[in-house]
């Protein structure tokens, strides 16, 4: 004998989805629902089945929203209108490059007018004197060496002998 079918959830309004999707959570829903609906004489247990349902909401909204529209013409076969749009991408690379190759040209001839040379823009190494601290000469500390790291070898693949 065939059982009937039993509804899953129960059904859910527009006006409750767009409340869930508003919310961030269940209890800012709880509040909302209750003055939004005050004739709907749910109980606690059906309020939080419809939170509960949140994603599934979230997933179906994001499925009945249109696609965006890509910038490539309707018609791929185009090919002089892609290769037109590729080109004016392309100047328009070019020009930011040409810029930014004379604002470079133009700060080093700014450090070249103000007698900046490359050996002064790096930083002098400090020279460190002993210490005295009670009768006691502290030597200056040693820079600090980064430790020789060792290379790891693959294992090799064990040998496979057929039959």
């Amino acid at each position: 004998m065939p059982t009937p079918q039993t509804r899953i959830h129960q059904k859910v309004d527009e006006a409750e989805i767009a409340l869930v999707l508003q919310c961030k959570d269940s209890r800012e829903f709880y509040e909302k629902y209750i003055r939004a609906f005050p004739k709907k004489r749910k109980g606690i247990e059906s309020i939080s089945k419809i939170w509960k349902r949140r994603s599934e909401f979230v997933k179906k909204q994001q499925q009945a929203a249109p696609p965006v529209k890509p910038a490539i013409p309707a018609e791929p076969r185009d090919i002089e209108t892609l290769l037109a749009m590729q080109h004016a991408q392309m100047a328009e690379l070019c020009a930011l490059a040409k810029e930014q190759l004379e604002v470079s040209k133009e700060i080093l001839r700014q450090l070249k007018k103000h007698g900046v040379t490359s050996e002064e823009q790096e930083p002098q190494p400090v020279q460190v004197q002993k210490r005295r601290v009670t009768g006691i000469i502290i030597p200056p500390e040693p820079p600090k060496k980064e430790p020789v790291k060792k290379k790891v070898m693959p294992k090799p693949a064990p040998i496979l002998i057929g039959s």
